[in-house]
């Protein structure tokens, strides 16, 4: 089978990410915006609490997607290790020092602002990457996942969750079929069955924003984590079918039928080790060289002169070309 070229997420949906709002206030006003940030943070908790019978260390680490960064915190906060929240969006990231009071947190992990396809540090520099809903909002996640791949270190692992595998199955029984907001009693009811993804398309809302929804089957998830040495997922989070994608058994043949939320973990056998010095192995996008690990103003390039902008104890390393089209204003003028 021919294998899919990788694409890069188009101008528009970056765009589209990077205006998500801007929520403040409303975070520790808004209860059920609150709840749902609890609950995600019970999510991950869950899993990290599993994943310490197979990986040694989550740290340092770095979290694609981290959005108002509740999720790296509450790493940060369970466990004795330091990381990097990474998102495209500047607006969200800000709403970090709100999510820590509403939770209660003390541990705040570096904020950076940046583009997943070009993440500003060298190779072999985390122990463990991770990433919830975020790879999906990628047309294809073979160069996202490849980016992980270059900047974990020897023995470092990826870790996903809450990730979709399509199948002709699904998109038969979907068809056209769009969820309704506020649901309608039959999607109700299909809620309360965990059959709603099933027969309805969850991604419209999103998609009318501009942000990219995919589904990829078996086939692109294979391509995409084929670098790693060792995968071990689950597909369908209540059949929950166990695969190292790499057999193709009757096992693999069912899970591509069914398919549904995605979670697993893959580990990188190669490279060097990583180290605690995370800071000090940023990179220009520019130039491609090491950046002073000073972040305490501005960052400045001593190769190419570059500046690099660190606003609300946010550090922002995008492409040039990005940096204009994502964030031409700056940063106190811009819309929230």
């Amino acid at each position: 089978m021919t294998k899919r070229k990788p694409q890069i997420q188009s101008l528009a949906a970056k765009q589209a990410e990077s205006r998500r709002p801007f929520m403040g206030e409303d975070i520790l006003n808004n209860l059920d915006l609150g709840l749902m940030l609890i609950e995600r943070v019970r999510k991950i908790l869950a899993d990290l609490d599993q994943l310490t019978d197979v990986i040694p260390s989550f740290g340092p680490f770095l979290e694609l997607g981290a959005g108002s960064a509740q999720r790296s915190a509450a790493l940060m906060n369970r466990y004795p290790v330091d990381g990097v929240a990474t998102d495209i969006s500047q607006s969200s990231l800000r709403n970090a020092p709100y999510v820590m009071s509403l939770l209660n947190f003390t541990r705040l992990p570096l904020l950076i602002c940046c583009d997943a396809h070009h993440l500003p540090f060298l190779p072999n520099t985390f122990q463990f990457v991770f990433a919830y809903q975020t790879l999906h909002h990628f047309e294809n996640p073979i160069p996202v996942v490849a980016e992980c791949y270059r900047v974990l270190g020897k023995g470092g692992y990826l870790f996903f969750n809450e990730e979709p595998m399509d199948s002709h199955l699904r998109r038969f029984l979907r068809g056209g079929r769009t969820l309704n907001n506020p649901p309608t009693r039959l999607q109700r009811w299909s809620y309360r069955l965990h059959m709603e993804k099933v027969f309805w398309d969850d991604g419209q809302a999103e998609r009318r924003a501009g942000i990219t929804e995919a589904r990829f089957g078996m086939d692109l998830w294979r391509q995409a984590l084929e670098p790693f040495s060792e995968i071990d997922v689950e597909i369908n989070s209540h059949l929950r079918i166990r695969s190292d994608l790499k057999k193709r058994d009757l096992i693999s043949w069912i899970s591509g039928m069914i398919g549904g939320n995605v979670k697993g973990y893959a580990l990188k056998a190669g490279g060097e080790p990583a180290t605690d010095d995370f800071r000090q192995r940023l990179i220009c996008l520019d130039c491609g060289a090491n950046l002073p690990g000073n972040l305490d103003r501005q960052l400045r390039c001593t190769k190419c002169g570059r500046v690099y902008p660190i606003m609300e104890n946010i550090l922002r390393i995008l492409p040039s070309e990005l940096e204009v089209e994502l964030y031409p204003q700056p940063f106190g003028n811009s819309p929230s």
